[in-house]
Formats: structure tokens, sequence, C-alpha cells
């Protein structure tokens, strides 16, 4: 958990929270992963059944593959902070990416009940965070709200373990990536015996590609560029092509992972051009001496170790499979 606290403590504390109040609102990040979105609707759902007032609230629409979550549709775009007695922000790696940074800042400072859920490292939402459940050590924020839910003692459907495993599952590539512990794995075997619905998960997550997203995967994997000296594979994607696709950037998940697999390779990098006129970097490594995160602060971002990301103003240039970014 977060240095020099006790995880207990943290858990109590967030856990009195709960029972001592009753209107809550659950964010989740920009441009929405499993983790986040799963941990998310867990907590909603149990919540629900203390029956609380919860709602849930993110700047981006859900992906296809998350869809089938209980209760995914009724997250919001847009909501009044005003209407809650406690926010509760889950797995996001910094203050910008929740969408709202100063009403979050003037809710933290007037109610002081804004909780920060986590496993990313140390970064600005934990200065404003009135309570920072944070550890770094797990697979995932689905992991510490799953310890969060046996805290709270309360029943655990077949809903609520199979969102959880959603997130764990999500998170570690189907238990591929280093970050699955030998607790991950006790975790996962927990959440089966409670019901968790493993097969729903990944007919979802991880066969749920449509014919205009492989063709997009095609288009990503046709200029993929090697760095011979740095060892680093990239490949780019433009706004054309998602529309020649007839695709979204939500169909991009996971083609990175693919660019990862290359053997020899010491990092992959997708680059793509947002509807604001931005690139954005989405960077994976499975080698435990890179550090990509450290890549992606250098042009502030963030993130993980083995997956990071950030976004930068700059002009893409494309001329058939060979293409420069220009900061601008």
């Amino acid at each position: 958990m977060a240095s020099g606290v006790d995880p207990s403590m943290l858990l109590d504390k967030v856990c009195s929270k709960i029972r001592n109040y009753q209107n809550f609102l659950l964010m989740i990040h920009e441009d929405p992963d499993g983790d986040t979105l799963a941990a998310t609707v867990a907590i909603y759902l149990v919540l629900r059944s203390l029956e609380k007032n919860v709602s849930m609230v993110c700047k981006d629409p859900v992906p296809a593959p998350f869809l089938f979550l209980p209760e995914s549709a009724k997250i919001k775009k847009d909501i009044l902070f005003g209407d809650f007695e406690v926010i509760i922000i889950i797995d996001c790696g910094d203050l910008k990416r929740t969408g709202f940074s100063e009403r979050l800042k003037k809710f933290s400072r007037v109610r002081k009940n804004l909780i920060n859920i986590d496993h990313h490292p140390k970064n600005d939402l934990w200065k404003i965070a009135n309570i920072n459940l944070v550890d770094q050590k797990v697979s995932s924020a689905s992991e510490i709200v799953w310890k969060l839910i046996k805290e709270l003692n309360v029943p655990i459907t077949k809903e609520i373990s199979t969102a959880i495993l959603t997130g764990i599952y999500t998170d570690t590539g189907g238990f591929k990536h280093p970050n699955t512990t030998p607790n991950t794995l006790r975790v996962y075997s927990e959440l089966l015996n409670y019901g968790a619905r493993l097969k729903q998960i990944t007919k979802n997550v991880s066969l749920n590609k449509s014919v205009a997203s492989l063709r997009l995967w095609g288009v990503v994997l046709s200029r993929i560029h090697k760095n011979q000296e740095l060892g680093i594979v990239s490949s780019v994607v433009t706004r054309r092509d998602l529309s020649q696709c007839n695709t979204n950037y939500y169909d991009l998940s996971g083609v990175v992972n693919l660019m990862n697999a290359i053997p020899d390779s010491q990092a992959a990098i997708l680059f793509f051009e947002t509807p604001e006129g931005l690139i954005r970097a989405s960077l994976r490594t499975e080698k435990d001496n890179v550090d990509v995160s450290k890549i992606a602060k250098l042009f502030g971002g963030g993130g993980h170790k083995k997956a990071a990301g950030f976004s930068i103003a700059a002009d893409l240039w494309l001329n058939n499979r060979s293409w420069e970014i220009v900061l601008k």
C-alpha cells in the first residue's frame, strides 16, 4: 500500500467512509480500459447492495468489449459533483486523466472525501486525494478493490466476482504479463469459487475482434519500423486509417502488445492521432531492465514500468509505409 502507511488502516478508513456516507460518485479515467471499468462496476454493485446512492462517470464511452459488464450502460459522461458526499477514483495514473481536474481539486478542498484507489506510481492525484488506497505491487486496481470488498463483508455475487476477474484478466494480459504474481493467481482461484465467469470474459475481451478491427491491425503491422540501435519497434495510426477501416480508437486495444511480441525488441510504441489533433503514444515492454514509464514522463505522461503512455502536440507525416512525427 502507500508508503509509510499501515494498509489495514487505509482499508479501515475507506470502509468507514462507505459505511458512514450515503451518496457516492465513482470516477473512471479517460480512454477507459478493462481494469478501471471492471473495478468501478464491482464497487458500484457492492454499494448498491449496501443501499447507497451511487453513480458512475467517465468522459469517454465504454469500449465495446466491456459492454457485457453489468450496469455499464449507467456510466454517465458528466454529472454534478455537488450531489455527492464521497468521490472514489479508480485506477487513474494522474489527475489530468480524470477529465475533471479542477472540479476534483475543489471537491477535495471543500468535502475532504476524495478517495484514490490505484496501483500506479505516485503522481499528482495523490496530492489532492484525502485517502490514497494504493498498492504498486499488485497486478491491477481490481486486486485492491477485491481486498476492499472482502473487508466490507458483503455477499459476493457472480456479477461482482466476474467484474473483478475482468479487471485482473485485462491488466495481466490474460495472466501472461510479469505483473501476474502468486497472489494474483490466488485471487483468481477465489473469484472462480465465487462463480466468476471466465468464459464470458475471454469471449468478450480476447475473442471479440471484428473484421474491421483486424483490417486496422493489418495497417498497424504494415507500418512497423524497428530501430536496430535502440531495439524499439514502432508504428502509427492516423484518423484517416480509422475512417477508412470503419473503426474507432478502441479497436486498437491489444495491437501494441502484439508488436511487443518480437523476441529481440526492447519495447514497442504505437503512435496514433487523436480527435483533438494530438499524437498519443502507447508504450509496452516485457524486459525487466526497461522502464517505459520513464520515457512517458519525459513527454508529460506516465504509467507503469512495463506499460505507459503520453500525449504530445505534434504533426504526423505519412508517405506510404514511411512516417515521421514532428513536434509542434
